[in-house]
């Protein structure tokens, strides 16, 4: 009944390649290890990645300024400065000014109507009566008259006998007198009376104007 007693296994030591200590030791180390490489290379990566997105922007900013400069076409260009040029000359530069039609006068005034002066050998000389209440009156028309080629003999005031209208006065049988008196009455309408034989009480001498003030220079 011998039974033999079976040998225990030797004990490994902590040296021994095969044994678990250096099982353990390996088992420790290696995932570490191999974690340190996957960041590492994973750095690589994302900076491999990102000089790649730099590039990319660089050649695509490249790329659009060349496109830029070639789409600016020189003569587009001053020909938009011109047409720009143009209308703005047109707009600076004034058209024409449109006046506003002044409306007519409701009652025109019609224009004097002076006749030319007598022959010379009508022209005496004339005495103005002012047989009126108008201070100055005998002197406004003796202005006129004067200014039309008449001389004046002299002014005077006259009361005695209302004349209606005014009226130059001739001596009657003096043809010179008449023919005088009627190309003044031709030259200044306003002597509504015309030319009359001059009347007993009138004063003066010669031809005569009565101004009564119908007719106010």
């Amino acid at each position: 009944m011998g039974r033999h007693s079976a040998e225990a296994p030797p004990t490994p030591s902590g040296d021994d390649p095969d044994g678990q200590a250096a099982d353990a030791e390996g088992y420790e180390h290696f995932p570490v290890a191999r974690g340190v490489a996957s960041a590492r290379a994973g750095s690589r990566h994302r900076v491999g990645f990102a000089v790649g997105l730099v590039v990319l922007g660089v050649i695509l900013l490249a790329f659009g300024l060349i496109t830029l400069i070639s789409d600016v076409d020189p003569q587009t260009t001053a020909g938009q400065d011109n047409s720009v040029t143009a209308t703005t000359a047109a707009a600076s530069s004034p058209g024409p000014s449109l006046q506003p039609t002044p409306a007519p006068s409701a009652t025109p005034e019609p224009p004097a109507q002076t006749s030319a002066a007598p022959p010379s050998q009508e022209v005496m000389p004339v005495t103005v009566l002012n047989n009126s209440a108008l201070t100055g009156l005998a002197s406004r028309v003796a202005g006129e008259l004067e200014a039309g080629g008449w001389p004046i003999a002299e002014l005077l005031n006259y009361s005695e006998t209302q004349v209606p209208v005014t009226t130059v006065f001739f001596t009657p049988g003096e043809p010179m007198e008449m023919a005088a008196a009627q190309a003044l009455a031709a030259q200044f309408p306003e002597i509504i009376g015309g030319a009359k034989p001059r009347f007993n009480g009138l004063d003066g001498s010669g031809l005569t104007v009565a101004a009564v003030g119908d007719w106010v220079p």
